[in-house]
């Protein structure tokens, strides 16, 4: 097994920024302190990561390759490459962070099997569980970060697809009887036409009314709702910094009204696919 010199990063570039991660969600000081713990951490669990790949593959790993590929308050996201007799197969290794909300993987593992099965196509297969580690398929697609530089969209056009895309499966998931949060420090993949949820341990069981839908979610994909509802109804000076006066369309993908109708369209395919069931 070998470990990439970049798992001790403590920097990742998300939304085309590049981003020092924050000192709670470092597992110690030091970059060689750093990747001690993180590989003593993931070797305590290796034996059942590679028996549930070898399940997953049918085929014998001959050889791990890990590398960091982004970090976040929840956990962090490792490649890991697997060398197969088969050829090599891509996983998620998600880790916990330090100070992590998540108390344990396991906790969220029996929605993020049900909304798998449910819809497999738009969340990234869980695999094999331990409190403080999941392994997940590797999606292989677009993040919906690329589509923005910071507070810039830099495709417009493939933005706005990402819209009734995205409001279109949470329609879908809220009739299951689950909404998806939080939505700060986030990521979502798009894939062959179709949004893919890469973190499962934001599925929770809930149902919202239709009424209600559109407000509970405005902002997704690109923006939380909590920062544009936030910055609507100020309680916090803090919150001003995630809104400079710039115009709706850095935050939404689309003006106002533009999004509203994006949006509904997504609601409303969703709609016509379950009559016609």
């Amino acid at each position: 097994m070998r470990f990439s010199e970049n798992i001790a990063s403590d920097c990742v570039t998300s939304w085309g920024i590049s981003v020092p991660l924050l000192r709670v969600a470092l597992f110690a000081p030091k970059p060689e302190e750093r990747a001690r713990i993180i590989r003593e951490k993931i070797c305590k669990h290796i034996d059942g990561v590679v028996e549930a790949i070898e399940n997953e593959v049918n085929s014998e790993v001959k050889e791990l390759t890990i590398s960091l590929a982004s970090a976040w308050i929840r956990y962090y996201v490792f490649k890991l490459e697997a060398l197969t007799n088969s050829g090599k197969f891509n996983f998620a290794l998600n880790l916990l962070s330090p100070n992590s909300p998540i108390t344990s993987f396991k906790n969220h593992w029996r929605n993020a099997i049900d909304v798998y099965k449910k819809f497999p196509n738009n969340v990234a297969k869980p695999i094999m569980v331990e409190d403080e580690l999941m392994l997940q398929e590797w999606v292989r697609g677009k993040p919906l970060s690329d589509f923005k530089e910071g507070d810039i969209f830099i495709d417009e056009e493939g933005a706005k697809k990402c819209i009734p895309l995205t409001s279109k499966i949470l329609y879908k998931l809220n009739k299951a009887g689950y909404i998806y949060k939080p939505w700060d420090d986030y990521e979502l993949m798009l894939r062959d036409n179709e949004v893919v949820f890469l973190d499962v341990t934001r599925f929770v069981r809930k149902k919202i009314r239709d009424e209600d839908f559109l407000d509970f979610y405005f902002g997704v994909p690109f923006t939380s709702p909590d920062i544009i509802k936030l910055s609507r109804y100020p309680r916090d000076p803090s919150f001003s910094l995630y809104w400079r006066g710039v115009s709706e369309k850095d935050y939404l993908g689309a003006s106002r009204d533009e999004y509203i109708k994006l949006f509904m369209e997504g609601v409303e395919s969703a709609r016509s696919a379950q009559e016609f069931r």
